[in-house]
């Protein structure tokens, strides 16, 4: 069975909403309906009762009505009020007056029923096969003080028949008004998600070799273009995520393809050429240090991976900062002078914090790596150490070639060299500074790169220091 749409779904919730509360409004109504009749009944009853009483006159024990007959406004209340009508005696129980709709409707208290009143006036309803009649009782006394029983009633018929003519009514406007509010539920909401059917066509258009393109925004401010401006940030995103992917790919490509071909062309000369054993050796030599290569770029691809999909964990431990860089620059201490490049530091004593030594580590020797690759026989490179705002900063300054302002944004890019004619001798994959702003990430710390061509460049890293 297929699934009901969104749109089904807010229209049926809609409408059994509506329904619910129109049942309930005329559920109200109708009972506040009856209220209201019924009172307007009873008063009616007992103001007719309570006129007709001021008529009533006892001559020798015999109850009469004493009215002006030509009077035609007094007349029809006295024909009115008297259609049932009955005046007991309540000394015997006997009947006195009894008009013939009473007689007809079989209406008649026995003498128990006469006794067990005894509050005046009351209202009695009574059942009988005609329908449902209210009667007032009220006792009357005459000047002898003999007492006696007016009953004066009404039908309650007309209120039970606008109560009925209500619920008739109710029984067709309720339906009509679900099926109208149905439909307008069903109108509103595809006019409400008429955007979103827009949105998603235009997303399933999108192929990856199409992540350029955007979901249109109306401007309006509401949901559907929060909704679409999310989509394309989102788009924005996937955008650059594939697009580093591809470079990630083209550049592992790039990256092996060189000591690859080395391997394969020193292998084939080693076939077609007969070689002593100290030539092999050299062969093989050289083949191992291409080895060593390939090693190193799968090495940095393997952390970087691990890094990236959160394989990796950070220990939490004191690290002594000034011990950590004066190993570091005792490291590279060889390998500077050998090139001819004067290493320094200028660190203060003391300075610690909480993190990995291992991993800080590896940023200092990516940087002092390449800074020293990078600056020519005779440059300086410089380790400073110091503590600013709370703040552990570790920075990393030489006078070799510096980087272009336009290379800047991209240097912690996989694979990025700022300038590959120049450094087309130099080894090295791309990989470090990428490695070193994971790491200085994972401190929520920043790192800043100040730079000029032929003057050298300056790495400032910022770390907490808990």
């Amino acid at each position: 069975m297929k699934p009901r749409g969104l749109r089904f779904k807010l229209t049926l919730l809609y409408t059994a909403i509506f329904t619910v509360l129109l049942s309930g409004f005329f559920v109200v109504a109708y009972y506040l309906l009856a209220s209201q009749l019924d009172a307007t009944a009873t008063d009616e009853l007992v103001e007719r009762a309570t006129g007709l009483r001021g008529y009533l006159r006892f001559e020798n024990n015999q109850p009469q009505l004493v009215f002006d007959t030509g009077d035609p406004e007094v007349a029809s209340f006295v024909r009115t009020a008297t259609r049932y009508y009955q005046i007991y005696d309540l000394s015997t129980s006997a009947v006195l007056v009894q008009s013939p709709d009473v007689q007809f409707l079989g209406v008649e208290f026995t003498p128990d029923e006469l006794h067990s009143i005894t509050e005046f006036p009351v209202l009695t309803d009574i059942q009988t096969d005609q329908g449902r009649f209210r009667f007032f009782n009220d006792r009357v006394l005459s000047e002898p003080g003999r007492a006696y029983l007016m009953q004066v009633g009404a039908s309650l018929e007309p209120v039970h028949l606008a109560l009925r003519h209500f619920t008739r009514l109710a029984g067709w406007l309720v339906p009509f008004a679900v099926l109208v509010a149905a439909a307008a539920g069903w109108l509103m909401t595809g006019r409400t998600l008429s955007p979103i059917k827009s949105i998603t066509r235009a997303a399933q258009d999108i192929e990856v070799t199409q992540l350029n393109r955007r979901l249109p925004v109306v401007g309006t401010g509401d949901e559907v273009d929060q909704l679409a401006v999310t989509f394309n940030e989102a788009f924005t995103r996937l955008e650059r995520a594939v697009g580093e992917m591809k470079q990630f790919t083209a550049s592992i490509a790039h990256e092996l393809r060189t000591p690859l071909a080395a391997l394969r062309g020193e292998a084939e000369f080693a076939l077609l050429h007969s070689q002593s054993l100290d030539d092999c050796k050299i062969t093989l030599a050289s083949q191992i240090e291409e080895f060593d290569k390939l090693n190193h770029v799968m090495h940095q691809l393997l952390t970087l991976a691990q890094a990236e999909s959160g394989e990796l964990r950070m220990a939490r431990e004191h690290v002594e900062v000034t011990s950590m860089l004066l190993d570091a620059v005792d490291t590279f201490s060889l390998v500077a002078s050998e090139k001819g490049v004067s290493l320094e530091i200028d660190c203060i004593p003391d300075l610690a914090l909480t993190g990995d030594r291992q991993w800080l580590e590896r940023a200092i020797f990516n940087l002092l790596d390449n800074a020293i690759k990078y600056t020519p026989a005779g440059g300086h490179v410089n380790v400073y150490g110091r503590r600013e705002g709370g703040k552990i900063v570790l920075e990393v300054t030489d006078t070799g070639n510096g980087i272009s302002q336009e290379a800047l944004p991209h240097i912690f890019e996989r694979f990025y060299r700022a300038d590959p004619s120049r450094s087309k001798d130099i080894e090295g994959v791309g990989l470090g500074l990428s490695l070193v702003k994971w790491i200085v990430d994972q401190y929520q710390g920043t790192i800043n790169v100040e730079s000029r061509p032929d003057h050298g460049t300056r790495i400032r890293i910022l770390l907490p220091e808990h």
